[in-house]
């Protein structure tokens, strides 16, 4: 079957209309696919010639390889234990009122909360986590679009009230791609950012087609399954988004892969939770403990102090800012209650350290941008570093803003739940100045990271509010 997001012409910029029409098709046609779902109908979506992935070459094997990989044998899930107490999942609800105006920009929707909700879960994912003042903000509004287009397979099973935007998202779409043909210069890294979102509506797509899973089975090759979770949840599209923030490029692909693993890892190790609760695989944490077959907090962990105390060490300032936007996202989206888990964490004996070895998976090795630790369960990303007056440097600043700053005061001080009104401030300020979410970032990939990795240890209790949730939301 011929669609528009896995056909020929997506790019042809002289068809937009017929390619508007198509990927509309495409997501009315999910109901129908879901229903008479067999293994091999995602590979049977694409053709042969479509153009996603001609521009970043890196990412071109994943979507449809990852989705054939389903129509083979299966390895059955490894026998450990999994954290699951967390606080309820909830639906489209909004925490403030700072997103409806960026998305406003693009898209006319009324002031209410339900709207709120998906400009803050949906187009906002986006622009909470790239800095558009000083990027191309067609192309902010253009990546924020694919977010939007993205949710309506991603949240298929809830977001019907959003139908009144999905012609006008299409043609969004389809403006987007034309907007970088015509004012990018060919073959740039504009061009790869696009080409790398439509991969993620591609991704997102792929997954909602398939039954939710009663138990965890998962397909052999680990460094793709991993590609394909950095493609489906956008990190990559927004880690090299955010990289032109920058301007330097001079980063290889296996230390972007890095990059983006360290971002969306503070998204999943959040999430992780949720996911083990509704037998989700497309998970960092899950997907490398999966393959490995312990628990994977060691290795995880170890890699992103690792990226982060490379990118201290090499200038890169935006990979914190990546990973700490992403952080902060996460705290301020209600539907995740993120804060309310961290805030009934009640962590393992520090005396009982968790024993797997932090460098025990080849594949997060190979990415791992520095040689390995000395000291590999020392997770203290100060003293990984070699520049360690420049972590030095950065906490100070970050210090020093929150004593000055009426907007994000006392951050450093604040508890989580309190800290939500200060990200509120910053999202506010970021309408033309970025500097506050950055400094909020940058002080969290720091010296905030511990509640990140207690929840995905399973040796850590949750005391918290619970209660029965749909894996449909999750």
């Amino acid at each position: 079957m011929e669609t528009g997001l896995f056909g020929p012409s997506l790019y042809c910029v002289e068809r937009g209309e017929e390619i508007q029409k198509g990927i509309i098709s495409d997501i009315l046609a999910i109901p129908g696919l879901r229903e008479s779902w067999v293994p091999n109908v995602g590979p049977q979506l694409f053709h042969p010639e479509n153009p996603v992935g001609s521009y970043d070459t890196h990412i071109k094997p994943c979507p449809i390889g990852e989705s054939i990989s389903w129509t083979r044998t299966l390895k059955e899930f490894p026998n450990t234990r999994r954290p699951l107490k967390a606080p309820p999942r909830s639906g489209l609800i909004p925490r403030g009122r700072a997103h409806l105006r960026p998305m406003s920009e693009t898209f006319d929707v009324p002031d209410t909360p339900y709207w709120h909700a998906v400009a803050e879960i949906t187009y906002g994912y986006v622009w909470s986590i790239v800095d558009d003042n000083v990027l191309c903000k067609d192309c902010v509004r253009g990546t924020a679009t694919c977010s939007l287009l993205a949710t309506f397979p991603d949240y298929h099973h809830f977001c019907q009230d959003m139908s009144s935007v999905l012609e006008i998202t299409a043609k969004r779409t389809v403006e987007y791609i034309a907007h970088v043909y015509r004012c990018h210069p060919h073959g740039g890294e504009y061009h790869k950012v696009m080409d790398t979102w439509l991969a993620t509506v591609q991704a997102v797509y792929l997954d909602v087609l398939h039954p939710k899973a009663e138990s965890l089975r998962f397909p052999e090759d680990e460094l793709q399954s991993i590609r394909y979770r950095l493609i489906n949840a956008g990190a990559r599209g927004l880690v090299l988004q955010a990289r032109l923030e920058n301007g330097l490029l001079k980063e290889d692909e296996l230390t972007l892969d890095a990059i983006s693993f360290a971002t969306v890892a503070m998204h999943d190790a959040c999430d992780y939770r949720h996911d083990n609760q509704a037998n989700e695989f497309y998970n960092v944490v899950t997907i490398v403990g999966a393959h490995c077959g312990v628990p994977a907090t060691n290795m995880v962990r170890r890699l992103c102090v690792d990226v982060w105390a490379w990118a201290l060490d090499e200038g890169a300032d935006w990979v914190l800012y990546v990973a700490g936007r992403c952080l902060a996202w996460q705290l301020y989206m209600a539907r995740y209650k993120t804060t309310i888990l961290f805030e009934h964490l009640v962590p393992p004996d520090p005396n009982n350290q968790r024993m797997e070895d932090p460098y025990g998976d080849p594949v997060l090795n190979s990415m791992n941008p520095l040689p390995p630790s000395a000291h590999p369960y020392d997770f203290d990303l100060r003293n990984r570093c070699h520049k360690k007056d420049r972590y030095d440097e950065l906490l100070r600043n970050c210090l020093a803003h929150f004593e000055d700053c009426s907007g994000c005061y006392q951050y450093d001080k604040a508890s989580w739940e309190a800290r939500l009104s200060l990200i509120g401030n910053a999202y506010v300020r970021k309408y033309f100045d970025c500097s506050c979410l950055n400094t909020i970032g940058t002080y969290m990939i720091l010296a905030c990271t511990e509640p990140v990795w207690w929840a995905i240890d399973y040796a850590t209790d949750y005391t918290g509010p619970m209660e029965e949730w749909s894996p449909m939301l999750c």
